[in-house]
Parts: structure tokens; C-alpha cells; sequence
């Protein structure tokens, strides 16, 4: 299990989001997109429309309770897991147990948020001492 700690800021953040899920859909792997809310949920589900010209990534927004429609991208708001979905990106925070039942998750380091740079670190020395791999993604290599 791997969680990619990739450095980025607010404003790039959602950008990053879907290269992220493009780069999981490429590789064939069914993606989950965790978000905090509902507007999150349709803000990025605007952006996977709108963010590439040269790629079309078929997605839904997917509450709980429901069966898991087809798509191969899922955003979900709130920390659920949806079987056979292995990659995970992190809009918003999730924790490290959530992440963990991922064949690959990534989190996103906000450098220009104190308060989120404070999260990333406390969960990176979480997730070195869990048994997981963290792979850290400087500013500027990204997916």
C-alpha cells in the first residue's frame, strides 16, 4: 500500500485532483475521489469535464446506500470505501485507516495552508510508522 504526499497549493489543488485520477484511470485502475461536501463533489465533477481537451474520464458523483454505477471514477463525499475501487485521491482530508484500505491513495500537501501542512506532516510520520509506503511528490512533479 502506497500513499503518495504530493506538495501543491490551494489554488492548483483541484487541478492536481483530476491529473491525479487521469493518471489511475490510464493505468486501468478504478478511481475513488474523496471530498468534504457535495459542492466539492460537483466542483470536481465540473473540472474532470472541462480540465483536458485531449482526455474524456467517465465519472460520477456516488452517495452511499446506492448500488455503484459503472463509471470507473467515483467522487464520493465523506470517507467510504466503494468495492473494487484500489486508487484513492484526496481532495480533502481523510484518515490515515480510510486511506489504508487502498491499493494507492494520494494525499495532498498544502504548503500555503498552515493548518493543512500541520495535518500532511503529523499524518506522514502516522503513515512511516503504520507499515505503509509514503512517497513524497515535490512541488512541481507532479502526477
Amino acid at each position: 500500500m502506497s500513499i503518495y504526499f504530493a506538495e501543491t497549493t490551494v489554488v492548483e489543488l483541484s487541478e492536481l485532483v483530476c491529473r491525479w485520477t487521469e493518471r489511475f484511470y490510464m493505468e486501468k485502475k478504478r478511481v475513488q475521489i474523496v471530498v468534504d461536501s457535495v459542492a466539492a463533489a460537483q466542483l470536481i465533477d465540473q473540472l474532470l469535464w472541462t480540465f483536458s481537451q485531449a482526455s474524456f474520464i467517465p465519472h460520477t458523483i456516488f452517495s452511499p446506500g446506492g448500488t455503484p454505477p459503472a463509471e470507473p471514477v467515483l467522487i464520493t463525499p465523506g470517507e467510504f470505501q466503494v468495492a473494487g475501487f484500489g486508487a484513492l485521491v484526496c481532495e480533502s482530508p481523510a484518515s490515515l485507516k480510510f486511506m489504508s484500505r487502498f491499493e494507492t491513495a494520494v494525499h495532498f500537501i498544502l504548503r500555503d495552508d498552515p493548518e493543512r501542512l500541520q495535518q500532511s506532516r503529523i499524518l506522514w510520520r502516522n503513515a512511516r510508522g503504520s507499515g505503509t509506503n509514503p512517497v513524497h511528490v515535490a512541488y512541481g512533479r507532479q502526477a
